[in-house]
């Protein structure tokens, strides 16, 4: 027996419930899972209603986040990419120029295309039953507006790939395509988290991404801060729009400015 698999029986067994006691929802986070994530991401992480997918051994692959943060914040991204082996070998895909192919097909193929549409309202669909779970209510803001260029464009492969690996297959076609073209680097049948993140230590402590900027404001003091913004006054650099970073608000693609480590 190899370490690798050592590490990835000893990391199953882990999670296994006591004998004759309940079953788990494998959804639901653990202080472990949190621990992980914040580690993952090399900062704390925040809202997490549930974990969307797990690795063989039990660590998390996608955080499954609230569609509004706590300090008050629309967040479409609701299935985040958290994995670095995963998130790493995606990156490779984009800076193919993957996304730009995918794009053009959707422009040619009706059927990959009417797919698409279908995976946009799959998300649309579950991020407002994450949000009922997670007790945020109904987001105004961000509705009818999905993710990662869905329904007519690619403009983040780790959205998909997410949402993907949290529905499961036949959900989203492309996030499927790009599962399979990652195989080279991860594949979901064997356990890449050994060394992938620090270990040692506590978990990262200090949130220091623009949505902590905001957190304590109130609605006037928020509302003050977009103006100024809107105006190219001061303090405008400190009010992140939806997307979590600073300028004009897309609301018609919510996450094609966001680089994945930035978005939860």
């Amino acid at each position: 027996m190899t370490q690798q698999d050592q590490h990835d029986g000893q990391a199953g067994q882990a999670r296994q419930p006591e004998q004759g006691g309940p079953r788990e929802d494998p959804r639901t986070p653990s202080e472990h899972d949190l621990d992980v994530l914040s580690r993952q991401l090399g900062r704390p992480v925040r809202d997490v209603v549930e974990i969307g997918a797990r690795c063989v051994c039990g660590n998390p692959l996608v955080a499954t986040t609230a569609p509004r943060l706590s300090n008050g914040i629309p967040f479409p991204t609701t299935y985040y990419l958290s994995h670095p082996v995963v998130t790493a070998a995606v990156s490779r895909l984009e800076a193919e120029g993957v996304m730009t192919e995918m794009s053009e097909r959707l422009t040619a193929d009706a059927g990959l295309a009417a797919d698409y549409r279908r995976a946009h309202a799959a998300y649309l669909e579950a991020r407002n039953d994450v949000g009922a779970r997670a007790g945020t209510g109904a987001v105004p803001e961000i509705d009818g507006v999905s993710a990662g260029g869905m329904p007519t464009r690619v403009k983040c492969l780790h959205v998909l790939v997410g949402h993907a690996l949290a529905a499961g297959p036949g959900v989203n076609p492309l996030g499927d395509e790009a599962i399979q073209r990652i195989t080279p680097w991860w594949t979901q049948e064997r356990c890449s988290c050994d060394g992938a993140w620090d270990t040692s230590g506590q978990a990262p402590d200090a949130d220091l991404s623009r949505h902590t900027r905001t957190q304590g404001l109130t609605a006037e003091e928020l509302a003050a801060k977009r103006e100024a913004r809107r105006r190219g006054g001061a303090g405008a650099s400190d009010v992140p729009d939806i997307t979590g970073t600073t300028g004009t608000t897309d609301t018609t693609d919510t996450t094609s400015t966001i680089a994945p480590s930035e978005e939860t």
